[in-house]
């Protein structure tokens, strides 16, 4: 992360007083807290901010917006914003219906950690170095003398263990855990928020894991492990999509395993592909192949066609992909 990069982001938000701020398509743990964290800084420091993402926010990420800030509506803005902050989005169309309310003459303000970003914006600051956004967002505030306060430090805190799984995954590094210590010392309170993430969740949420993880399928000598949520298993738990964050997670926990997949039926002619990996295998190039991206590790991509129909297509390619590697 250069200093140049990082002070052009400053000027902006000293200069500007309207502020857009967005991520993708259904926003997870890091591209929330990051959105509500720098929310809190621009209000703090007399700016007008809004956020709105295309989607739904998960249940156990309900506490860092006990508030509302977070719109989900596309809905006319309140004001013209002068510069707009797209968060932990590797393209302008992953933000879905919210790159419409962009308007032209506004600053665009790209930050994000995936090493295929499009950087399609007026300032990129792609961070590969950084395990989450709310890292990048944190030495951004230090730098740029943005006083943190406890619900900044929580959101910022709430951001970088959903990306690094609770400082487990191989993003974590020794700065991202000096600063998850620092926000500790500003206010987060590590055992509340990861209780919330990990450890809240609803009924309809364990039953639909269960409904899960009762039909995973092994490939490939167990090294390929996939499962699959479709409208038969939100209908008998009676939980909702977004309930299923984190599933895929479960999968990297069983001996052997080098890719795992989840196969989310989001409507009866899309589905959504989320991608982990382990053992030297690389998600990331695996989703390219559907057009998709994300990290070594996690990865994700959506694809047309009939659930059973998705899970063949993309099985076959997982097999030849192991093959290879």
């Amino acid at each position: 992360m250069t200093q140049a990069l990082t002070n052009s982001i400053l000027s902006v938000i000293n200069e500007k007083m309207r502020f857009l701020i967005t991520s993708h398509l259904d926003p997870d743990g890091d591209s929330l807290g990051s959105q509500i964290a720098l929310y809190r800084a621009l209000e703090n420091l007399g700016k007008k901010a809004t956020i709105i993402n295309q989607g739904l926010m998960p249940a156990k990420y309900r506490f860092l917006d006990r508030e509302g800030i977070v719109r989900f509506q596309p809905e006319a803005l309140d004001f013209e914003p002068e510069c707009v902050f797209i968060l932990e989005c590797p393209s302008l169309d992953r933000t879905g219906f919210v790159k419409n309310l962009i308007p032209d003459s506004a600053v665009t303000i790209n930050i994000d950690h995936h090493p295929d970003n499009d950087e399609y914006a007026s300032i990129n600051l792609i961070d590969v170095d950084s395990s989450a956004v709310g890292e990048t967002l944190y030495i951004i505030f230090e730098k740029g003398n943005i006083t943190i306060d406890r619900n900044i430090a929580i959101a910022l805190y709430a951001a970088i263990i959903s990306d690094t799984g609770g400082f487990r995954f191989s993003s974590t590094t020794a700065r991202s855990m000096q600063i998850g210590s620092k926000l500790v010392e500003l206010g987060a309170d590590p055992k509340y928020i990861s209780d919330r993430i990990y450890s809240s969740l609803a009924p309809e949420t364990i039953k639909l894991l269960g409904y899960t993880l009762a039909g995973l399928k092994l490939e490939e000598d167990g090294k390929i492990g996939y499962v699959v949520i479709d409208s038969d298993a939100l209908s008998e738990s009676g939980a909702d999509i977004e309930n299923s964050e984190g599933f895929v997670d479960i999968i990297l926990s069983i001996s052997g395993i080098h890719l795992g997949l989840l196969f989310k039926e989001v409507s009866k002619d899309k589905v959504k592909i989320s991608v982990r990996s382990q053992n030297g295998c690389d998600a990331a190039a695996f989703a390219r192949q559907f057009d998709g991206g994300g990290h070594v590790n996690a990865a994700g991509f959506s694809q047309t066609g009939r659930v059973d129909d998705v899970v063949e297509r993309v099985i076959s390619k997982a097999r030849e992909f192991v093959e290879n590697e």
